[in-house]
């Protein structure tokens, strides 16, 4: 089947196809984990913003650190209108989260933790193992933005314990306005869609 300009469609599904892949052994992911966004600004709200609704009979409320990028701190100033609760933790000196204060601030109605991967301000790196153990220890979904990370430091999403995970194509040298979304499969983390339709690119 060919387009209105001669394009094969077939072809763009399985250029996609290769996409996701590339994406996928970059953070050892399946590539049907794989959702192309617009950027890591896109994926941010799909994923803080859509979690929470999503979960919102349940769960009410968020932990991220005061040190997160403005596109995750205006998601979860967004949610608090909406009457949310989120907790900033502070970092440490060195810029790295409290672990501690982590683990003692997650509550039964926590929905999402969200870390920032790397710090796109003074590139402190987070330790992502131990902030997923915690977040796994209390069966809450971890988020976090790697956009400054990929392609940069070793990602595995798996000894992470991510749910969920955004990417961005120009910091790697690539078009502005490319992104990617990792939604984990097993187990399934759920988001409330931020926009209507698209259903058909479910392929």
């Amino acid at each position: 089947m060919q387009g209105i300009i001669n394009f094969p469609l077939a072809g763009i599904f399985t250029i996609r196809s290769q996409k996701k892949g590339r994406i996928s052994t970059l953070i050892n992911s399946s590539p049907k984990e794989i959702i192309f966004t617009s950027g890591a600004t896109e994926s941010n709200n799909i994923s803080i913003k859509g979690a929470m609704h999503f979960y919102k009979d349940k769960k009410c409320h968020v932990i991220t650190t005061q040190t997160e990028h403005k596109c995750v701190l205006d998601s979860c100033c967004y949610l608090q209108q909406e009457g949310f609760k989120v907790t900033y933790l502070p970092v440490k000196p060195d810029g790295l989260v409290d672990l501690e204060k982590l683990r003692t601030s997650i509550r039964p109605d926590t929905g999402l933790v969200s870390v920032m991967m790397v710090n796109n301000e003074i590139g402190v790196i987070q330790p992502m193992e131990e902030i997923g153990e915690i977040s796994k220890e209390f069966n809450v979904p971890f988020h976090t933005d790697a956009a400054q990370a990929l392609g940069k430091i070793p990602i595995d999403v798996d000894k992470m314990n991510i749910s969920l995970m955004s990417l961005s194509r120009h910091k790697i040298y690539g078009p502005k306005g490319v992104g990617a979304l990792f939604m984990r499969r097993r187990p399934r983390i759920r988001v409330e869609p931020q926009m209507n339709g698209g259903g058909d690119w479910r392929r």
